[in-house]
This record gives structure tokens, C-alpha cells and sequence, in this order.
């Protein structure tokens, strides 16, 4: 079936019309992240803070251990909150930043400069400061567990010193759709002094897997002491490979 441009059709509604459309005829704008609302809708713990959609969940431990902060890959928001469940019983108050398709259409270790890319990269990491502070209680350790694109990102920001250096760093099938772009990332984390647990999944998709042996090269290369890697059989996994590395380093 051939397809209608925008620009074609409104000119045929108005011939049918015959008139222009007023501003009360048309359909009104979607929300700003409507293009988010297939990762979160119908799950518990959506909330407003700052104006901005987020999944939030407390703690339900007898004592506070600190905010983990969860950045999912594009289109994968629910699929990362199912984790959490283990982290606030454990002591953490989960937040999880809703992505933006902006993640995976700019690359942030591009040599080329990219329209918009500067903009983006000042966004991702004001949400993640001010969205974080607004949960983070004194005190408290701060955990970023970033996803596919988001490590990408992450780790881009912070080597770049845009985003403040958190406590600890989890990556979960961490890569960018690029092999210079993976080897920049696995340079940046194994020039980095935060403790890291890079998990990938056995059974993920090429890029993640290249990605992954990248970062475990380099950081070999760099004898990176802090630096745990760990392939996984399955993602549900993920939350107590998680604490097995909290107990290790001594937060637990």
C-alpha cells in the first residue's frame, strides 16, 4: 500500500472540508513521552518527579543502603524494573529514568559532531543529577545499574566528567551499535577508578557480546583491580549477581 505523506493528506481533508482546518479540528499534540508509555504503563510504582515520568520503589529493609538509579536501554524500562525487587530488599530505593529514543540515534563517542548530540548529553546528565538528588538520602551509597545504550552514555559522561562519579557502577549487556563507539566505552571503563560489574547475557545479541570481550581485553590490559565481569544464563540473574558484588565490596 503506498503511503500518504503528512502534508498530502491534510491537503486533502481540507479540500473535503472545503477549508483550511482550524486549530480546534485537529488532534492535539501527545504527551512528551508518549512514545515511552509501551515500556511503563501498567506497572506499579509510575510517579511524577519534577515533571518527568519515572518508577520508583522504597526500600523494604529494616535499614537504607542508598538509591539505585536504573537506565534502561530504549524500549526496555519494564524489563529492567522486574530486577529490582531483590535491590529494595536488600535496602536500596530503586529510581528508573525513562530512556529516549535520542540514545540510540546519537552515538556519544561519534568523531563526527552530531546535530543535537551536545544538548542530549547535557539533558541525560541534569535528569540523572536532579532526578537522583531528589531521592537520594544522605548517607547513602549511590548505585548506577546502566542498560545497553544507556552504559554507552554513562560511561561517556563520566569519564568526560559531565555526570558526578557514582559509588558503583553496573552494566547490563552494555554496548552502542558501533565498534569504535564499544572501543571507546571499554577504554573509558577501564581507565575509570569506579568499582564495576559488567554482566552480559551468554545468549545476547552480537553486539553486546563483542562489546562485552572488548571491555575485558582492555581492562585486563589496564589491570583494573575493581572490575568483575560475569556472563549470565539468564537475566533473572541479574539481582543476585548483584548483591554477590554488593557483599564483596563490603556494602552488605
Amino acid at each position: 500500500m503506498a503511503r500518504v505523506s503528512l502534508p498530502l493528506l491534510l491537503l486533502s481533508l481540507c479540500s473535503l472540508s472545503g477549508g483550511p482546518l482550524l486549530a480546534s479540528e485537529l488532534a492535539p499534540p501527545p504527551p512528551a513521552d508518549h512514545w515511552q508509555s509501551s515500556d511503563w504503563q501498567g506497572l506499579p510504582g509510575a510517579s511524577q518527579l519534577e515533571k518527568q515520568t519515572v518508577l520508583f520503589a522504597k526500600h523494604d529493609s529494616n535499614s537504607y543502603l542508598g538509591l539505585a538509579i536504573l537506565l534502561p536501554d530504549w524500549q526496555h524500562s519494564g524489563q529492567l524494573w522486574q530486577l529490582t525487587r531483590q535491590l529494595t530488599r536488600v535496602g536500596f530505593d530503586t529510581l528508573l529514568l525513562l530512556p529516549s529514543p535520542s540514545q540510540t540515534e546519537l552515538d556519544p563517542a561519534a568523531e563526527k559532531k552530531q546535530q543535537g548530540i551536545d544538548s542530549f548529553r547535557k539533558q541525560f546528565a541534569e535528569r540523572i543529577v536532579t532526578l537522583g538528588d531528589a531521592k537520594w538520602q544522605a548517607g547513602g551509597f549511590k548505585l548506577l545499574l546502566a542498560q545497553g545504550t544507556s552504559a554507552a552514555w554513562v560511561s561517556n559522561l563520566i569519564a568526560s566528567e559531565k555526570l558526578p562519579a557514582p559509588d558503583a557502577l553496573v552494566l547490563l549487556d552494555g554496548f552502542f551499535p558501533n565498534p569504535q563507539s564499544n572501543q571507546t566505552l571499554a577504554k573509558q571503563i577501564a581507565q575509570g577508578t569506579i568499582p564495576t560489574l559488567d554482566l552480559y547475557q551468554e545468549q545476547g545479541g552480537n553486539w553486546s557480546l563483542q562489546a562485552a570481550q572488548i571491555r575485558r581485553q582492555e581492562s585486563r590490559r589496564s589491570h583494573k583491580l575493581n572490575y568483575r565481569p560475569y556472563a549470565l544464563m539468564a537475566l533473572d540473574e541479574t539481582p543476585g549477581r548483584i548483591q554477590g558484588w554488593l557483599t564483596h565490596l563490603g556494602w552488605l
